[in-house]
């Protein structure tokens, strides 16, 4: 076999690899979610008293991994594939599709203010042990001073630590529930494949 056929195969397997693991677009060009549900209210949670306004967990999840495959720069259209589909149908749907990740997006956002918070206080105690390593120096023993110059710098490193590196998975994870909440949703008749 020679190297130009090789480079051809293994391009068209690339290319496979690409549509399976790949999205597709509507003709908006937002990400497409399929969702098939035979029945509806297999979309909801059964421990639902009021009926019909709390997604499943399976389905919350489902989203949360489908989504993650469409790029960020794109907008979801997530559509419902149910029996006797109709408009109220969609719109609860909708809506519980949006009360959940708002949800989300409010705990993502408590959880960034924490984090801020948490971070700037453990700076500010760094800073304060390093103010009293710094005069305590001449007049501390040796170990002493050894230990507050670790404590300072742990402090620091970790309200440091927090607020850059952590804050940046909290924010993708509210910019996807963002995303969620603020997808399309089609509901279209149930299909077996």
């Amino acid at each position: 076999m020679n190297l130009g056929s090789r480079i051809k195969n293994l391009s068209a397997q690339l290319k496979n690899i690409e549509e399976s693991d790949g999205f597709t677009c509507d003709e908006e060009g937002r990400g497409i979610i399929n969702v098939g549900a035979e029945n509806f209210d297999d979309i909801f949670s059964p421990y639902c008293f009021k009926g019909g306004d709390t997604l499943s967990l399976e389905l919350v999840d489902y989203l949360w991994e489908k989504q993650e495959v469409v790029p960020l720069d794109y907008d979801l259209t997530v559509r419902f594939n149910v029996k006797n589909a109709d408009e109220k149908k969609r719109k609860e749907i909708q809506m519980a599709v949006r009360e959940n990740f708002e949800n989300d997006v409010h705990a993502a956002e408590q959880k960034l203010h924490r984090l801020a918070v948490m971070s700037t206080w453990f700076i500010i105690i760094g800073i304060i042990i390093t103010s009293i390593y710094l005069v305590a120096t001449n007049f501390l023993p040796i170990a002493v001073t050894y230990i507050l110059d670790i404590l300072a710098w742990v402090f620091i490193w970790e309200g440091v630590r927090a607020y850059f590196l952590d804050r940046r998975s909290l924010k993708l994870d509210k910019i996807r529930s963002l995303r969620l909440a603020a997808a399309k949703i089609e509901v279209k008749e149930f299909e077996p494949y």
